[in-house]
């Protein structure tokens, strides 16, 4: 996946410390290079692969919570289970899961612990960007930091917002700004189910009262809409992931692919909680950065990114090509980091890290 060639036959690429050399057809190649070979066999390879949404510090929460009964029933199930715990073993363990199927950058979502979950991160081989997320009901104090200073040779610690029904509007765009000055990307759930769009129309839900009742419940504007409230926020923009998006109409769609805002889907956790799924097709034709992301295992039935891009392509009612898809999962997310200057290609001056592309998805994409 290069700009002037992005399927090649018999391909391969010299690499040293990591990075890129060379790439390109081997039977040209090997003319102008001695070097040691490793041969992987009649493999397709890809970029390593991103996943643009997780939340690794709920890694010891595998089935621990509900499928299939909703929003509301699924929210119970977790806040009843051991939501404060940090289980550094849990997490190191699905990250090496991850990494031998081929995930090779992660943009991790943690609500506490962040400089543990880095510093577990920072253990192994993943990249990533941790995402110290923000919420609450209460206004942001004057002076207030919203992620902590950090960064390390594979990653950096960055701002997010939970959600517009969780988190204070000052709260969420003075996260917003905090990682504008930084240069740095803000991921937030959008239009993520039912119940968001019941909670800032103000009207009573399940749900609404579970977060008033915890404290969590912000206040409105009139009956509000999640997309054109976030916008009217200052939320949306080139450097903004919107999560989920499964609650959003051909108005909400324009406003995304006009802020240039990258959506994440997250298929296979939208299956298992039982919340429907997202406008898939709309999306991706409406030429917005689209994504995948596995969520977490409280979430999901596994970390496996080429599951949820596997699932996408068996159920949506869209003809992609290969390189279409594969973005999904490499140069879409990679772009909507900020990190394609490393990621997303497989070209000289990028990262040698790749991914073997599993025989179900070969038969779909070939």
């Amino acid at each position: 996946m290069s700009a002037g060639d992005p399927v090649v036959s018999d391909f391969a690429m010299i690499t040293e410390n990591g990075v890129i050399l060379e790439s390109g057809k081997w039977s040209l190649i090997k003319k102008a290079w001695t070097a040691d070979v490793e041969d992987l066999g009649d493999v397709t390879i890809t970029p390593g692969l991103v996943n643009a949404h997780t939340h690794l510090g709920l890694s010891h929460f595998e089935g621990l919570t509900v499928k299939g009964q909703g929003f509301t029933g699924w929210m119970q199930s977790l806040v009843a289970g051991p939501l404060q715990t940090f289980d550094g073993q849990a997490l190191y363990n699905k990250v090496q899961e991850m990494l031998s199927q081929g995930t090779v950058y992660c943009a991790d979502i943690s609500t506490s612990n962040i400089i543990e979950v880095a510093g577990t991160l920072d253990t192994t081989d993943m990249a990533f960007t941790a995402f110290c997320e923000s919420m609450g009901n209460a206004a942001p104090k004057d002076g207030k930091k919203f992620f902590p200073e950090y960064s390390s040779a594979k990653g950096r610690i960055a701002g997010a917002g939970h959600a517009l029904y969780s988190t204070n509007a000052k709260r969420l765009k003075a996260v917003k700004e905090a990682d504008s000055a930084a240069g740095l990307p803000f991921s937030m759930h959008l239009a993520e189910n039912q119940e968001e769009d019941l909670i800032l129309a103000g009207e009573e839900c399940a749900f609404g009262k579970m977060l008033e009742a915890a404290g969590f419940l912000p206040e409105f504007p009139e009956a509000v809409r999640p997309v054109p409230y976030a916008d009217s926020l200052g939320l949306l923009d080139s450097r903004t992931i919107a999560v989920h998006c499964v609650k959003v109409d051909d108005s909400d769609i324009d406003i995304l692919a006009e802020r240039g805002v990258g959506v994440c889907l997250c298929p296979r956790s939208n299956l298992y909680i039982g919340e429907g799924r997202a406008p898939w097709e709309k999306i991706i034709s409406a030429g917005i950065r689209t994504c995948l992301g596995t969520d977490s295992i409280a979430s999901n039935f596994d970390l496996n990114l080429w599951n949820d891009l596997s699932y996408l392509l068996e159920n949506i009612n869209l003809s992609l090509d290969t390189v279409e898809a594969l973005s999904l999962v490499t140069l879409n997310p990679a772009g909507v980091l900020g990190i394609d200057d490393i990621y997303g290609r497989l070209e000289p001056g990028l990262s040698a890290s790749y991914a073997v592309m599993p025989s179900g998805i070969e038969e779909l994409l070939f």
